[in-house]
């Protein structure tokens, strides 16, 4: 049985570990109330973009593969981009593994990446098959819009000289709370599987909503063309936003557990002490008594 001094000074470490868990958790929780009030502002005006420019090329003819991989070097086959979202530090739980396995489930030898998050490109590092082209680290707890536009431009480099099958996006998409998961979204080529879930959203909103292709000043073609670049930017911080959004909510659950971990394990070191205290009375008093006679 330990001696009573160790087990007070694991009660002692314990504790103090209990204060820092606690205070972090109170900070993630700052951090992701404000973050949540941003998100809804950010999703708002994704699916507003999402909408004008679906509309666009459901009324326009124009071939978008062709327009932007039209300059581009042919190599035996096309590729596809991955931009994946990860996070700059650590105690949030599974967020970064869980990241991680779904970009080795999802991501092909021949694949490219850009890697967002100092975290996740240690996993991805690990691992010398993966091939990437950038890395974005240390932005911060409310990233910018300057980042998705630095992204956008690099998707545009990118397609100039790379003869692309698809551009997606690998992120932790926040549904509440308790709950989130890694999700892969395609940005680039739009298909018709994406304008018909579309119009599966659009069902169910006023009809007021919906867009008049005369509407659309000189044509739908030509604003298409230079609409590219909103898209991308858009649907990159909307995944930025749900990223950090999920990242907060594990990290704050993360350290929540922790704190009542500690708060059980010093429970049972308390009680380790009391017993331990209680048998060396005993014995003291057993002494006293033996000695006596």
């Amino acid at each position: 049985m330990e001696s009573l001094q160790k087990i007070k000074h694991r009660i002692n470490s314990v504790n103090s570990t209990k204060k820092i868990t606690k205070a972090m958790e109170l900070v993630a929780t700052a951090k992701f109330a404000k973050i949540k009030n941003q998100f809804e502002n950010i999703n708002n005006y994704y699916q507003s973009v999402e909408r004008v420019f679906l509309n666009l090329i459901k009324n326009s003819d124009q071939n978008i593969d062709k327009l932007l991989n039209s300059a581009s070097w042919k190599f035996k086959s096309k590729r596809n981009l991955y931009i994946v979202f990860g996070s700059d530090l650590g105690l949030c739980g599974p967020y970064n593994s869980e990241m991680y396995k779904k970009i080795t489930q999802t991501v092909g030898k021949e694949d490219i990446l850009i890697v967002v998050g100092s975290k996740l490109l240690s996993l991805i590092q690990k691992d010398n098959s993966h091939h990437i082209i950038q890395i974005l680290t240390q932005i911060g707890d409310n990233p910018s819009y300057e980042i998705a536009q630095i992204l956008s431009n690099k998707i545009y480099h990118v397609l100039e000289i790379s003869w692309l099958k698809s551009i997606k996006l690998i992120y932790t998409q926040y549904i509440n709370p308790i709950k989130s998961e890694p999700i892969v979204k395609e940005i680039f080529p739009i298909s018709i599987d994406t304008l018909s879930n579309n119009d599966n959203n659009l069902a169910g909103e006023e009809s007021s909503k919906s867009i008049d292709p005369s509407c659309f000043e000189p044509n739908p073609t030509v604003i298409l063309q230079n609409s590219f670049s909103i898209f991308f930017e858009a649907s990159i911080y909307n995944a930025l936003a749900n990223a950090k959004l999920a990242e907060m909510s594990q990290r704050r659950t993360a350290m929540e557990q922790a704190s009542d971990n500690a708060q059980d394990l010093i429970n049972e070191l308390n009680v380790q002490y009391n017993s331990s205290r209680q048998a060396k009375i005993t014995q003291e008093i057993t002494e006293i008594i033996n000695g006596s006679n």
